[in-house]
Formats: structure tokens, sequence, C-alpha cells
């Protein structure tokens, strides 16, 4: 299966379609069964997959460390892998954290389709992608 980039969004994007975004990425990561989550599934994450718990953070702030323990918790309760989708910054601590945790912070610049991994998991993912999972 030939999976394409997904495509810039030049005028940005809402809430909304910044989940939208995010699931392409995780579909063109490996992902391929990625989907929106929505009903009761909406209050534990935004997107999931078989292998995978994904948050998205569309806020210019910077992301802390209760987010990332939350993902954490949640994915592994779930037996999934949890991925975080930023357009902001990373409190030091919520690197720390994620790092120790295994947690990926992918940080999406819709602009350009670009993706850049801002955890040591997260780097991973951006290099290698999400396994196949």
């Amino acid at each position: 299966m030939n999976v394409q980039l997904p495509s810039p969004r030049p005028f940005g994007v809402s809430s909304e379609e910044a989940i939208e975004l995010c699931r392409e990425w995780m579909i063109y990561l490996g992902a391929a069964d990625a989907v929106v989550a929505s009903g009761m599934t909406r209050e534990s994450c935004d997107i999931y997959s078989s292998g995978f718990l994904a948050w998205v953070d569309n806020s210019r702030g910077n992301l802390d460390i209760d987010v990332v323990e939350k993902a954490a918790g949640l994915a592994a309760a779930d037996g999934r892998q949890p991925l975080i989708f930023l357009r902001g910054g990373v409190r030091p601590v919520a690197r720390e954290r994620a790092d120790a945790l295994g947690v990926a912070l992918l940080n999406y610049r819709e602009r350009d389709s670009s993706l850049d991994g801002r955890s040591r998991r997260g780097r991973e993912v951006v290099a290698t992608g999400l396994g196949g999972q």
C-alpha cells in the first residue's frame, strides 16, 4: 500500500481538522487502521488504532506533565502505545517524563506538513515509523 504524506494545510487547522491531520500522520507512519474516536471513546483519546492511542493538542501553549502521565496510564491499561501530537512546545519536565514512560511526543506543523519528534520515542517514530502496528 502506497500511503501519501499528509498534505499541507496552508491556512492552518481547527481542533477537529488537527485531529484528522494527525490521523493521516498515523496512517502514513504505519498505523493503517487509525480512526478518529467518537462518542464515549472520545473521552479517553482522540485517535486510536490496534496498537496505539493518540491525543492531539492543537494549542500553542507548552505541553505539561499531567497530559503525558494521563496518556501513558490510559495506553498502558489498554495495552497500546501512547502518542501525543502537539502544535506547541513541551515543558522540560514533561519531555523527561515522556522519555521515562515511553510516550511519543510528535510536533506537527500543518502549514508545511512536517512532523518532528519531541521525545526519545517521538524521534524513533519519525525516523522509523510505528512498526506496522
